[in-house]
């Protein structure tokens, strides 16, 4: 049966409220994005997001019940933007060990046009060690991550590697663009370089070929 005018006008409005309700949480996760940015975690509070956020603190209120929410519900989407954009590198048609090089590449040329990420990013993530919401969303990413890199790896391989090494190949890998994260957050001036990475990746690649 179809359904009645009265059904579709209220699949209306409520996609019309879903909508909304979508806007406001974004309108303020971009508010607190911001300032976490220019104050830190830490040293910011509820009433700074809800000036940048241009709504009222009830309307804050209404979505989330404190700063600690916010900071999990950021990190929940950093992580998930993160395995989408994994998801996608898996399915390109592009060669693995190519692949591997430029996506390390752009995630250090993302760093550099975007200074405050990698700090942003760092400090959300060390949350983790007192928010268990944090520590699990991160812990399950990072699986996620392994098996993704683990896949890439293996493929690029041509199937010479052994899976130890695969995974500890992918452990490496992950350690190399963590590392190169808290290097391009710590140091004074931001390093600039764009290629460094990708360079070590195709090492790492090349050395996993050779294995007979």
């Amino acid at each position: 049966m179809g359904r009645t005018q009265g059904q579709e006008a209220l699949t209306g409005t409520d996609e019309r409220n879903a909508a909304r309700l979508s806007a406001r949480r974004a309108q303020i996760l971009d508010a607190a994005t911001s300032v976490f940015a220019d104050l830190g975690y830490h040293g910011s509070r509820m009433d700074d997001i809800v000036r940048a956020s241009g709504l009222s603190k009830g309307a804050i209120y209404w979505y989330f019940k404190s700063k600690e929410e916010i900071a999990v519900e950021l990190v929940r989407q950093l992580l998930h933007g993160e395995e989408e954009a994994l998801a996608s590198e898996e399915r390109a048609e592009q060669d693995p060990g190519a692949r591997l090089s430029a996506m390390a590449d752009d995630f250090a040329r993302s760093l550099w046009e975007n200074p405050a990420r990698a700090p942003l990013a760092l400090e959300l993530l060390s949350l983790g060690q007192r928010i268990p919401a944090i520590k699990q969303h991160f812990t399950d990413y990072h699986a996620t991550y392994i098996a993704a890199l683990s896949g890439l790896l293996r493929a690029a391989s041509g199937g010479n590697a052994p899976e130890r090494e695969i995974t500890a190949g992918a452990l490496a890998l992950a350690a190399m663009v963590d590392g190169w994260a808290l290097h391009e957050a710590l140091i004074a001036s931001p390093s600039g370089r764009r290629e460094g990475l990708g360079e070590a990746v195709a090492i790492l690649v090349k050395g996993l070929r050779s294995r007979s």
